[in-house]
């Protein structure tokens, strides 16, 4: 798993050395509003599971785990991306960000950078995310990434009465030769 370059994001694959950079960041409690899982509750624990996610596969092997965290170059973490990848290619991807950087770009160009690096990395053919119905901050991130509701028949087995998602389709040659003509380098 490679580092991802923008013009003003590193995304650097997480390890279990980002646990105490990114606990004081995740202890913002603001963040859980539309989450449903609550900020870790020590260092430790934090590290546990980045040595979990760390693995880059779910314990059976049918999953990658690509987990990065955000930073502007050479400065603490703002948040951190990430996606699952099973074998069909579909990527579900996430994101959160502390909430003294919201509103200035930064979840976007770390969330497309991604999306950039899936597509030619992974091969990935389709991306999903789930949002709180009432989370319009994250909601019209992903329609300006392009992302857009599902159809009932794309929602599979999704099934909850509070959450939306958003799918958006992956045409790989454009994702490549974007990702080549832009400023993104993988180091």
């Amino acid at each position: 798993m490679e580092a991802i370059r923008t013009s003003r994001l590193t995304l650097e694959p997480l390890v279990v050395a980002h646990a105490d950079a990114m606990f004081d960041l995740l202890g913002d409690q603001n963040i859980y509003r539309y989450l449903d899982y609550p900020p870790p509750p020590s260092v430790e624990s934090l590290r546990d599971r980045y040595r979990r996610l760390e693995t880059r596969a779910s314990p059976d092997g049918r999953q990658a785990w690509l987990n990065w965290i955000v930073c502007p170059h050479g400065r603490p973490p703002l948040g951190y991306v990430q996606a699952t990848v099973p074998s069909d290619r579909d990527a579900y991807v996430a994101y959160v960000f502390a909430t003294n950087h919201w509103g200035h770009g930064f979840a976007r160009e770390a969330v497309h950078a991604m999306l950039e690096h899936l597509a030619a990395s992974y091969d990935v053919n389709q991306y999903r995310a789930t949002v709180e119905a009432g989370n319009e901050r994250s909601i019209r991130l992903l329609r300006r990434l392009g992302f857009q509701l599902a159809t009932r028949s794309a929602l599979g087995a999704h099934n909850s009465s509070t959450e939306l998602v958003y799918v958006k389709s992956a045409n790989q040659e454009d994702h490549i030769q974007r990702f080549r003509e832009r400023d993104h380098r993988v180091d």
